[in-house]
Formats: C-alpha cells, sequence, structure tokens
C-alpha cells in the first residue's frame, strides 16, 4: 500500500518526498510489475529523460 500511495501522489503532481523517491527506486530491480506501476505514475516525458 505504501508503494501504491506514493505512486498515487507522483500521478497526481502531488509532493513526494526524497526518502520516498528512494524508497521506489529499489523496487524496479526487484518486481518487472513495480516497475510498470512507477514507469506508468512517472508519465512518457520522464521515461524518456531516464533512457537518455
Amino acid at each position: 500500500m505504501r508503494i501504491k500511495n506514493i505512486l498515487f501522489r507522483l500521478e497526481t503532481n502531488q509532493l513526494v518526498k526524497l526518502k520516498e523517491r528512494i524508497f521506489l527506486n529499489k523496487f524496479p530491480h526487484i518486481s518487472p510489475l513495480i516497475a510498470a506501476w512507477i514507469a506508468s505514475a512517472l508519465g512518457l516525458e520522464a521515461s524518456a529523460i531516464d533512457s537518455e
């Protein structure tokens, strides 16, 4: 639930603390599902920046 709450706040452009972003950064390496959730929450622009 913590992950989904943080992702919801990212999607709706609400405040997400650095500590929470670091927490999220641990999961894409563990779970492809969570990686997809994060990519969706960040949107296409952020994904494009990450791939550069």
